[in-house]
């Protein structure tokens, strides 16, 4: 009997121990497995939040669209192609956060020619200049040379209106691509603008060949009318508004360029010009947006709204429709009906107490009520409670009604809540730097910097204004900053200059004058530089390259009162 017992407890412990080996086996391959499988789910969310994020873009649903990419950013951080489908999103419905998904894939690929040239061409898109240029800085000679480098910076050419530049970058492009009739096209029409009358008659006869091919058939058409009327050569304008008005593609806009021609240079009476256009106007909401605008222009606002009253609800109701609809109550002065159409949302989603403190405010600077008119204005801000929609309503809204202090709020809260939408800081620089506000200029800077520490053209702007308005011996953090983006870029002439007038600030003028004799002379003669330079050649007494930087600098009128101290103060010091 005790046998028994003791074959099942064996038995019992066999079981066991298969059961212990066959879980560790289990656990083990689990534990194997885990990364393979943590890989496939990270892949999965990652493609499913970019999907929602599409889906969201779609419907013009930014908040979620961006929540979805951050989650898709979040699976697979890091990842470039992950970067570039999110970039490519943003892209396609014109936001702007873009910017920062293409400076970090610069830096995560940064031998990508393809990325370098998207980030030059999204920082155009947005009419931010200087990303653009800093990005072109940061790409090599080699990939400057290859095809997508060259056109990004032919763009940058043609976007700063550098026509000889553009002109050498068609010439590289055409000869890598011969046969590119686009190239071809674009070249010719840069040309038309030659100064030289060989070169230009050259590219006319290119686009008069070209023409007769029906694909850019319509393109030529409108640069050479375009040409015609920069020219004032009207009777050639008007032969080719003809020629462009009879193509079976001609536009509403064509159309309308050929009523501009009637009106201005043949003096046709407007009704008879009105009505031989309102036949082109198609039954879209674009057409209708697109003619309203016209009359608008021409002067015909009352026309404009007798006309609009006559079309349908839907396309009445369209938001292209809306926004001129807006545009037409400003023209007319109708303060009232804009109230309700920005209610209604003629400029996208805002808050209705938004608009109404607005309104009110405009109502008691009408009354000369100054004070009530700023206690309200600043519930406005309040209201809007830093959602983009709204704060761009009080800014556009502060710019109708010409209050320029109050249209300085709306953007300073733009710049500081959403850093990506440069257009903000772009026009608060542009104001300041008119009204040489060096105190909010550095402001403004030392927040775009703090915003975005890793931009070199950030620091670099913030270093510089600090040292200029704040003249100090000790080696200060701006100094530091300075040398360090120097050594990182020895032949940038903005770092040199910078650098050199950090050193030449802190008596340490040998090592300033070498560094500003290493530029090449054509970099150290920029009249922008000529103060710094002045200052760091007085601070080592040499008088005859002080001299040659004060004759740089005459006539240029863009200093700012303390470059300009600065320039006098350096004359003063070789006296």
């Amino acid at each position: 009997m005790p046998l028994l017992p003791r074959r099942g407890s064996r038995r019992r412990r066999a079981w066991i121990i298969r059961y212990v080996i066959a879980g560790g086996v289990l656990l083990a391959a689990v534990w194997m497995a885990l990364p393979s499988v943590k890989r496939v789910y990270k892949n999965w969310k990652n493609e499913r939040a970019l999907v929602q994020a599409e889906a969201f873009l779609a419907e013009q649903d930014f908040p979620n669209a961006k929540l979805a990419l951050d989650v898709a950013l979040a699976a697979k951080p890091g990842d470039p192609e992950t970067l570039r489908v999110a970039a490519t999103l943003l892209e396609q419905v014109g936001a702007p956060d873009v910017m920062p998904l293409r400076r970090r894939l610069v830096d995560f690929a940064p031998h990508s020619t393809a990325d370098h040239a998207a980030l030059i061409m999204s920082a155009l898109r947005f009419n931010d200049i200087n990303a653009a240029r800093d990005a072109m800085r940061n790409m090599t000679p080699e990939q400057a040379n290859e095809p997508a480098g060259l056109r990004a910076s032919l763009a940058y050419a043609q976007a700063t209106n550098n026509l000889p530049i553009a002109d050498l970058l068609f010439d590289r492009l055409r000869e890598l691509e011969p046969a590119n009739e686009n190239l071809q096209v674009m070249h010719a029409t840069l040309r038309l603008n030659n100064p030289t009358p060989s070169v230009r008659a050259e590219a006319l006869t290119d686009l008069e060949e070209l023409k007769t091919q029906s694909r850019h058939r319509l393109f030529i058409l409108r640069q050479l009318l375009v040409d015609a009327m920069i020219r004032q050569e009207m009777d050639r304008a008007k032969t080719l508004a003809d020629e462009l008005r009879a193509d079976p593609g001609a536009t509403l806009a064509d159309h309308l360029h050929g009523a501009n021609l009637a009106l201005n240079v043949e003096n046709l009476p407007f009704e008879e010009v009105f009505s031989q256009t309102l036949p082109k106007v198609g039954s879209n909401a674009a057409d209708t947006a697109e003619l309203l605008r016209w009359l608008i222009l021409v002067g015909e606002a009352d026309r404009a709204r007798s006309w609009l009253a006559q079309q349908a609800e839907d396309i009445r109701s369209d938001p292209a429709v809306m926004t001129v609809r807006a545009e037409l109550a400003i023209a007319q002065s109708a303060w009232d009906r804009l109230a309700d159409l920005l209610e209604e949302g003629a400029w996208g989603p805002v808050d209705r107490d938004t608009v109404r403190l607005a309104f009110s405010a405009r109502l008691a600077a009408q009354r000369k009520n100054t004070s009530l008119q700023d206690q309200i204005w600043d519930e406005a801000l309040v209201s809007a409670s830093n959602r983009l929609p709204d704060l761009t309503l009080l800014y556009r809204l502060a710019s109708v009604w010409g209050w320029d202090d109050q249209a300085e709020q709306p953007l300073w809260s733009v710049a500081r809540t959403f850093p990506s939408r440069t257009w903000a800081h772009q026009t608060l620089f542009n104001v300041y730097r008119a009204r040489r506000d060096t105190e909010n200029m550095e402001a403004l800077i030392g927040m775009l910097r703090l915003a975005d520490p890793s931009m070199p053209r950030y620091r670099h702007d913030w270093a510089l204004m600090s040292m200029l308005l704040r003249e100090r011996t000790a080696w200060t953090d701006e100094k530091q900053v300075m040398e360090t983006l120097y050594k990182s870029a020895p032949n940038n002439p903005y770092y040199a200059t910078g650098y050199a007038f950090a050193l030449a600030q802190s008596d340490r003028e040998d090592e300033a004058i070498e560094v500003a004799e290493n530029m090449p002379s054509g970099d150290r003669l920029m009249p922008e530089r000529a103060p710094y330079l002045a200052f760091v050649y007085a601070s080592a007494m040499r008088p005859d390259r002080v001299d040659e930087l004060v004759a740089a600098a005459e006539g240029f009128d863009g200093f700012l009162p303390e470059e300009s101290s600065l320039l006098t103060e350096a004359r003063e010091m070789v006296r």
